[in-house]
């Protein structure tokens, strides 16, 4: 059997113990000398409980309790075992806005080259769970079903634009019932959805709320993300007849629409359906903050299990060590040196 150590990194820190080692024995040295001042040649029979070894073994012992420590976070494994390992992961649904509205370039490149952006960060740290996704303008379609496979998902993303959706407008509610439908109903803890748009809803049906209360029934929570700005920007749609490539999307008055994130609706929904609520103005990288602090802490579900050899943890027995160490040094008592005035020079 060898010894093994599940985080030795940890070990590091044993680099600190260095310094304050040479500080433990600077101080006998000094504890030693005034001993000397103060009593003489006389001083190791007028103080016999007073012992320079005894004081250099009580500091050792305290060092190495503090040695000790460490190596027990480290996680010491010695031998092993076979264990049932299970693989668990949750089911993460994205729903992307791909509207006009998000072509709006007061996040760069785009709203929706950034919102684009976010999720492929958290593909990239999905381990064990699955993603979904779903995209609405003024429909809502399913492109992708909840899968492990990231690399199909990418390839999916990376098609998706402001023409995947036949209709025109911004239907949230419509957007989230297409994720709300692909979780099963018998395991909502393992669902989440994630919602990404400008939140400038029209007339959805049903309307974001009422699908946000659905949800929360079933305690499947939404995290909602506002891409834009609050000062907005103009949409610049493709024109083949402009020099520039691209013309701005004009109201009925002639005058450039200017789009601005509808943060009120977008975090009535988020508080409705118990999520979290961010925004790409404020949080420079919003979907790895939700999946730091909401996504990763959730339980889960068992996807597949396995027989696995596995370290049998050792780290108690370390720490029976160290609080040896600390029991034998209280038994080490000194004798304390008599409060004396130093000899005038």
């Amino acid at each position: 059997m060898s010894l093994r150590l599940a985080d030795p990194s940890t070990l590091l820190w044993l680099l600190v113990l260095v310094p304050v080692a040479v500080a433990c024995l600077v101080a006998v040295g000094v504890a030693r000398a005034r001993r000397r001042r103060l009593l003489g040649e006389q001083a190791d029979a007028l103080l016999p409980g007073f012992s320079t070894g005894r004081r250099l073994l009580r500091d050792g012992l305290m060092l190495l309790a503090c040695a000790a420590v460490l190596l027990a976070l480290a996680g010491p494994q010695l031998g092993t075992e076979v264990r049932e390992v299970q693989r668990r992961g949750v089911d993460v649904m994205v729903v992307l806005d791909v509207s006009r509205s998000m072509l709006a370039q007061d996040v760069k490149p785009s709203r929706l080259d950034r919102a684009k952006r976010e999720i492929r960060g958290l593909l990239d740290r999905m381990l064990g769970d699955r993603m979904g996704l779903v995209t609405f303008a003024g429909d809502a379609k399913r492109i992708l079903p909840l899968t492990h496979d990231a690399n199909t998902y990418r390839l999916f993303l990376d098609d998706v634009d402001t023409t995947t959706n036949r209709l025109g407008g911004t239907a949230i509610g419509e957007g989230l019932e297409r994720a709300l439908d692909s979780f099963d109903e018998a395991r909502p803890e393992q669902g989440v959805i994630v919602l990404l748009t400008d939140g400038e809803d029209h007339d959805s049906d049903p309307p974001p709320r009422e699908v946000a209360f659905k949800a929360r029934a079933r305690g499947i929570p939404i995290h909602v993300v506002a891409v834009g700005t609050a000062d907005g920007g103009t949409i610049p749609l493709p024109d083949s007849s402009s020099p520039s490539g691209t013309t701005l999307l004009l109201g009925p008055d002639g005058q450039p629409v200017v789009t601005r994130p509808d943060e009120d609706l977008l975090r009535e929904i988020a508080d409705v359906a118990q999520g979290e609520f961010l925004s790409t103005e404020r949080t420079a990288f919003p979907l790895d903050e939700l999946y730091t602090k909401r996504i990763a802490v959730m339980p889960g579900v068992a996807r597949t299990s396995r027989q696995a050899e596995v370290g049998i943890d050792r780290s108690q027995w370390v720490l029976a060590f160290a609080l040896g160490c600390l029991l034998l040094r209280a038994v080490l008592r000194d004798t304390p040196l008599p409060d004396l005035e130093e000899p005038s020079a």
